[in-house]
């Protein structure tokens, strides 16, 4: 029998549609070892079928054409996220956050989550600007700011190589409706497989990256007039340490440094300009460079870190290693809680920090295995 290469993967036929086939950063996502996809197989082929597999490569070619000018189609409505931070000082906590929340249902959004001091809603795209004058009217005026993340690239790409993916599959399913050797039957069956699962992943992706477009998201930090001038039990002495924040970035630096995959459902924002990827239940992951100073390991940071999260009186709730991470998991006393996870590495003079966020249990227990299996694969290039 005649060899021939009968797997038409999407990175084969990419470059057909003009298209990079290097897999991009948001679609890096874990799957054993180093996250990668196997090699395509090569695999023994009736004779009677050579002609047929090279009709449908040039088939797949035309299709994926196709599928490319779709997508440019779609790149006419630009597709932006926005992010918005509001704190404002309140008299009474509870009755204010009454009211957001009466604001974002009577806007047709939904409270994402909600404590104590913090409560994060998720509004319709078209009343975001409206919402967030209304809520900030709420008390006094703290502080107020706005993200804006043009994603349409990222979202078109994925949905050119999520069309082409498809297609390799129904031509698959095709062939494997005429080969009749069995070895060769069991290799089409696994790549179908294979092309199946990433089909999967990239459409959670999409949905995730979707819901984000559609539902904005607004974080409001209320600061009860009593509780000003708060006290706690102590600070950390690192000025990087006492700024973290559960629902806020303040580590800024060493994006580019920072290779990972990334936990099933997230959307990394491949044009953020920090190392950022969110769920669709805006549970967070972060990550940033400060540097190592004073210059310590792991466990002195890991510490560091526990250290100020006790004198916030935040609660201890699991601590561990992940791959050259060393982090610590902290739930706050509010009721309902939320969740901050906060890795560290030492990497000689620089120290990298990773943040979690959870809005709530459930969007913790949903994606802990996820995130603890991307820590893992956590690297510094």
């Amino acid at each position: 029998m005649k060899r021939i290469a009968i797997f038409l993967l999407p990175f084969l036929v990419a470059g057909c549609a003009g298209m990079s086939s290097r897999e991009p950063a948001y679609m890096q996502m874990p799957s054993g070892g180093e996250g990668k996809s196997p090699a395509p197989a090569k695999m023994k082929s009736a004779g009677s079928l050579s002609y047929k597999g090279m009709a449908n490569s040039r088939q797949m070619a035309i299709d994926s054409q196709q599928a490319a000018q779709v997508s440019k189609k779609q790149q006419a409505k630009p597709k932006v996220i926005y992010q918005g931070y509001l704190k404002i000082r309140v008299r009474r906590a509870l009755a204010s956050a009454d009211k957001i929340i009466a604001i974002t249902e009577k806007a047709g959004g939904y409270v994402e989550s909600l404590t104590a001091r913090v409560v994060v809603v998720r509004i319709p795209a078209k009343s975001f600007e409206s919402i967030m004058d209304k809520m900030a009217a709420v008390g006094q005026l703290l502080d107020r700011h706005v993200k804006a993340l043009d994603v349409t690239a990222q979202f078109t790409d994925l949905t050119a190589r999520l069309r082409i993916v498809k297609l390799a599959r129904d031509r698959l399913l095709a062939l494997l409706k005429q080969v009749q050797d069995v070895e060769e039957r069991l290799r089409i069956l696994k790549e179908l497989k294979r092309l199946s699962e990433e089909i999967e992943s990239m459409d959670s992706i999409r949905s995730t990256l979707q819901n984000l477009i559609d539902y904005f998201t607004i974080t409001i930090e209320l600061e009860p007039v009593n509780e000003s001038n708060r006290e706690v039990l102590h600070q950390s002495p690192f000025q990087w340490v006492r700024r973290l924040a559960a629902h806020l970035t303040t580590i800024m630096e060493g994006k580019n440094d920072i290779k990972m995959n990334i936990p099933a459902g997230f959307v990394l924002f491949d044009k953020d300009d920090v190392f950022r990827a969110q769920a669709a239940d805006t549970t967070t992951l972060r990550a940033g460079r400060v540097d190592n100073e004073p210059l310590g390991d792991n466990d002195f940071w890991a510490k560091a870190v526990e250290h100020e999260m006790e004198g916030r009186d935040e609660e201890l709730v699991e601590s561990g290693t992940a791959g050259s991470l060393a982090f610590r998991v902290f739930r706050d006393r509010d009721v309902p809680c939320r969740y901050y996870l906060v890795g560290v590495v030492a990497k000689k003079d620089k120290l990298y920090v990773v943040e979690v966020f959870s809005p709530n249990e459930g969007a913790y227990t949903k994606h802990k295995d996820d995130v603890k299996k991307a820590l893992g694969s956590f690297r510094v290039e």
